[in-house]
């Protein structure tokens, strides 16, 4: 049987659909922006697709064994403010990151005391400082901007130095079309492109513009591909804080599909 998934066109994504690229692949990866990804479930054009986990926690299944999350430090996340955190009134999010910009507010409210008002606009860091005292950067623009004379929040590490757990930045999730075999396919596929990924690496790095030492410190000391236990632990202690701040009116802890965790 074959499948297809959606899965956003990003470095952090890389890994998990390398091994996909076959014309004999048993999965068909369509790639698309993040807002578009829930239509090409909703409207069964994939069987899974690769969703931030506030879009998760809304969904009914994911597949079991495989995320994208971080223990510590991420990179690709980060808060830039023009005054120490405590003092920041004006917050400016990133359109395209729920998630990050949710736990933006969860850390400065928990960590610093503060509940800034909040508005939503491009990532471009300089815009953003312009209309507010502090703003939320995520993926390449997370990376590469320059927090020079700015105080700057890593978000996962700042999850991790509150919770003690890992941050889940994104799961496969689906409806009914995610069922084991699938499951079994995208849990596998990390590990197989982090086997090769000596040869993997100078093409993944030229396809972002990042450097072969920053992808391959990305990969190896920053990513974390894996869902286990300490992973639900963290999505569980996510869902519950953004539910307690008032940041969304549900959030459900999805069935996970398959038992690629039991195996490892």
């Amino acid at each position: 049987m074959s499948y297809a998934v959606g899965c956003v066109p990003y470095l952090n994504a890389k890994p998990l659909v390398w091994s996909f690229a076959g014309e004999d692949s048993p999965v068909r990866v369509q790639f698309d922006v993040p807002s578009r990804l829930p239509k090409l479930l909703d409207d069964g054009q994939v069987q899974a697709i690769l969703v931030s986990s506030i879009e998760a926690l809304r969904r009914p299944r994911v597949a079991d064994g495989v995320s994208i999350s971080s223990f510590g430090e991420v990179l690709s996340v980060r808060l830039f403010s023009r005054v120490p955190f405590e003092q920041i009134r004006t917050l400016a999010l990133d359109q395209s990151s729920m998630t990050s910009n949710a736990l933006a507010q969860i850390l400065l409210a928990e960590q610093h005391g503060c509940q800034p008002n909040t508005t939503a606009l491009p990532p471009e860091l300089a815009t953003m400082l312009d209309t507010a005292d502090a703003g939320v950067l995520i993926g390449d623009a997370g990376m590469r901007a320059d927090g020079t004379g700015l105080h700057v929040m890593d978000l996962g590490a700042a999850w991790t130095e509150l919770t003690g757990l890992p941050f889940v930045w994104a799961l496969w999730v689906g409806g009914d079309g995610l069922d084991e075999t699938l499951a079994g396919h995208l849990a596998d596929a990390a590990p197989r492109a982090l086997a090769n990924l000596d040869t993997l690496l100078p093409t993944f790095a030229a396809e972002s513009g990042f450097s072969e030492p920053l992808a391959h410190r990305y990969f190896t000391e920053v990513m974390d591909y894996e869902f286990g236990e300490a992973h639900r632990e963290g999505l569980a202690a996510y869902a519950e804080r953004l539910l307690k701040h008032g940041l969304v009116q549900e959030a459900t802890i999805p069935q996970i599909v398959g038992n690629a965790s039991l195996a490892r």
